[in-house]
């Protein structure tokens, strides 16, 4: 099964651009730069596109607004949603070379993304994946592709809370038998963003068909994760990059786990029994200070 990305989204918006073109020659600008370089957009901030379409930059928030968005950032996000997952390594690497790359609208884009997080900390979904993080008998940490690189963090910190943690990629030999383990014994919890890897989402679904709970963070509403587990969270991302950023994720999964860590019992004597074990193997560089009254 081939999952494609839904061109539904796009054309929504290029119905909305069209509808509100012909106000004004200003706006026929706009429409028409962001018609035949909506891909270019996602790297590009409000003053270079009001350069490229001569246009003033209040009119680019202006248009933004009248499409309903509450500004030229709020678009950007939307627009990003699901331009991102058809926009390819090159493509990125095109775009962002001929775009200034303008560093502070992507820290811009990322505290606005941090900020959404609150929000997300109090939906029903979230306390849903800690209770099944802390209750399942083994946790299995699923991910493909530039995703995957979430696993090692989540895996560190999820093993100093609990036993029987273990991440699988396709690389990994347990990938070929995660079908054969005990569904009522074994939670999977995956990490799924764009471009949404075909082998991860096929792998999902077959565990999904033998009865397997999963849970996953994914980056919209419109990922096609949202068929295959429950619960799943959408955690922003910023694209305006070659490669998409990952520090909200990251951050969002510090936030998860501190709250597993909270509500697990025995949690103390677990982590000192770590901490021997860390100095018996002296694991840590240790730094011994001089003591002049020793002398």
């Amino acid at each position: 099964m081939d999952f494609q990305t839904s061109n539904k989204e796009l054309q929504h918006l290029m119905d909305k651009i069209a509808k509100i073109a012909h106000e004004s020659p200003t706006y026929e600008k706009l429409a028409y730069t962001l018609e035949k370089g909506y891909k270019h957009i996602i790297f590009m901030t409000a003053s270079e596109v009001a350069e490229q379409a001569d246009v003033s930059q209040g009119s680019v928030s202006r248009f933004c607004i009248a499409m309903g968005y509450k500004g030229y950032n709020d678009f950007l996000h939307h627009l990003q949603q699901f331009v991102r997952k058809e926009i390819t390594a090159p493509q990125r690497l095109q775009f962002t070379s001929h775009a200034n790359k303008n560093i502070s609208n992507i820290l811009k884009l990322e505290h606005e993304n941090i900020d959404a997080l609150e929000q997300l900390l109090e939906r029903p979904e979230f306390k849903k994946m800690i209770d099944q993080i802390i209750h399942a008998d083994q946790i299995i940490l699923l991910s493909a592709r530039m995703s995957a690189t979430l696993l090692s963090y989540t895996y560190y910190i999820l093993n100093k809370i609990r036993a029987n943690v273990v991440q699988v990629t396709p690389n990994n030999p347990a990938w070929e038998t995660l079908e054969l383990m005990d569904p009522s014994r074994v939670h999977i919890f995956s990490f799924v963003f764009p471009r949404y890897p075909n082998r991860l989402l096929e792998k999902l679904r077959h565990l999904h068909q033998k009865g397997f709970s999963i849970s996953s963070i994914t980056d919209s509403i419109t990922s096609p994760v949202y068929d295959l587990a429950d619960p799943v969270l959408s955690v922003p991302i910023t694209t305006s990059s070659i490669f998409d950023i990952y520090s909200t994720p990251i951050l969002f999964l510090n936030l998860l786990l501190r709250e597993v860590a909270t509500a697990t019992d025995g949690l103390d004597k677990r982590m000192a029994e770590l901490e021997a074990l860390d100095k018996r193997d002296q694991i840590y560089y240790e730094t011994y200070h001089y003591d002049a009254t020793l002398d």
